[in-house]
């Protein structure tokens, strides 16, 4: 692969003890997954969501995307074209050489209608919008099937799972092939409730943390170029 610049993002360690510990995190590559469920039934349950709006299966399951880091962002407002996109909530992971530091609670935006004819070039339209908020992977890798992720669109619940059904860590950088790179990895998203795919305006996206009791939410609007 070839050399990547190295980019730099300023980060809010919330620890289980309450104390707010900003950090300067270093990485070089921003890296998409999808398909990513551990259950098959529940991959092919978005695989058939996504067919409903025309969009084919994947060729591999899972799936990873590189995209330009910077579509990384923590804007509340992002800019939208007059079509079909929506935010889905993901797990992000924090890489220092391959190796799991921080985790938050991330939405990778896509052009849905794009993506009928390209994955590749509908994951780069948008942008990657993660809370700056984040929890020390140290503090969460021993319960990390209890924890719970949510989005609502327009204020109502669209998605909600608990991490259990997606890979863990250790096996979506494994399946990804950042074992020793600094990266930021958005995980794939979990089933829509009801198995259909919603469009709104306002996201609101969740992880919450039942054994330590707190949650790292962030919300986003999408407005439209004339």
């Amino acid at each position: 692969m070839p050399a990547y610049p190295m980019k730099v993002l300023r980060l809010y360690v919330l620890h289980a003890d309450g104390e707010i510990e900003p950090v300067l995190f270093r990485y070089e590559k921003l890296v998409l997954g999808g398909w990513s469920g551990r259950n098959k039934e529940d991959v092919l349950a978005h695989v058939e969501e996504l067919r409903k709006l025309g969009i084919p299966a994947p060729s591999e399951v899972p799936s990873f995307f590189y995209v330009g880091t910077n579509l990384l962002t923590s804007d509340r407002e992002i800019k939208v074209l007059r079509r079909k996109n929506n935010g889905e909530v993901e797990y992000v992971l924090f890489l220092d050489e391959g190796k799991p530091r921080y985790v938050t609670v991330g939405s990778d935006h896509t052009d849905r209608e794009v993506e009928r004819t390209s994955f590749q070039i509908s994951k780069q339209l948008y942008p990657k919008i993660i809370s700056p908020v984040v929890w020390d992977y140290e503090e969460i890798y021993d319960h990390w099937d209890t924890l719970i992720l949510r989005m609502y669109v327009d204020g109502k619940l669209s998605q909600e799972a608990s991490l259990k059904s997606l890979l863990r860590p250790q096996d979506l950088i494994k399946e990804a092939g950042l074992n020793e790179d600094n990266a930021v990895l958005f995980s794939g998203s979990i089933p829509w409730k009801g198995g259909e795919v919603v469009f709104g305006r306002k996201y609101r996206i969740e992880m919450e943390d039942p054994v330590l009791r707190r949650k790292i939410y962030y919300v986003y609007e999408t407005h439209e170029l004339p």
